[in-house]
């Protein structure tokens, strides 16, 4: 028995995503609600099981968040590609809250986050992959997330929870989570409607 059992009581099936869209709904709600460092772990473990060329593609895609000392030499190696992505998110971020002057021609206004996943073809995988990361788990079963997993809703608590994976066969195996490349579980998602940011 898993322990974290008590936020489980009464629950007979775990809780599970059954669609694109609802994997996607739990990542983006993780993004609102963790710090961006874990936030930054989790997406380079997810980015590590990713084709490079799909790397190679966000990479070229994320380029205008690049410092001038990591232009020549950058690849499109996870941790690197993590951080890109939490420098357009928290751009978009300070965009949206009026803190930063447009420019007229900036190339990051290009660059959004989601945008960057979806026109990749890995949001879905990355989603999945992101749930299931050492960082997320940590931050919610011994770091400062374990003082609200209470409040988590259940299918968290089922993600973080071993003995609640254990029981429903593992959290991997359940044929709801789109699936890896090559066997159609990317398909019909748009862009738009996901809302927030990293928090």
């Amino acid at each position: 028995m898993g322990v974290l059992s008590r936020f489980r009581r009464g629950r007979k099936t775990p809780y599970r995503a059954v669609t694109e869209e609802e994997q996607i709904s739990r990542y983006v709600y993780l993004l609102n609600t963790l710090p961006a460092s874990v936030i930054e772990s989790a997406h380079a473990a997810a980015f590590r099981d990713l084709p490079v060329e799909r790397r190679r593609q966000m990479l070229e895609e994320l380029r205008p968040f690049l410092r001038d000392d990591e232009r020549r030499d950058a690849t499109a190696e996870p941790g690197l590609l993590a951080q890109l992505l939490r420098r357009a998110e928290r751009y978009r971020a300070e965009r949206s809250e009026g803190r930063l002057t447009p420019e007229t021609g900036d190339p990051r206004d290009a660059a959004d986050p989601r945008s960057v996943l979806m026109s990749a073809g890995v949001m879905t995988v990355v989603a999945q992959q992101f749930l299931l990361t050492q960082a997320v788990t940590a931050y919610f079963t011994v770091g400062a997330g374990s003082l609200m997993l209470a409040e988590q809703p259940g299918w968290l608590v089922d993600t973080v929870d071993p003995g609640a994976t254990a029981d429903a066969g593992g959290f991997a195996g359940d044929g709801g989570l789109g699936g890896g490349f090559g066997d159609g579980g990317f398909g019909g998602m748009d862009a738009g409607g996901f809302g927030g940011g990293f928090g």
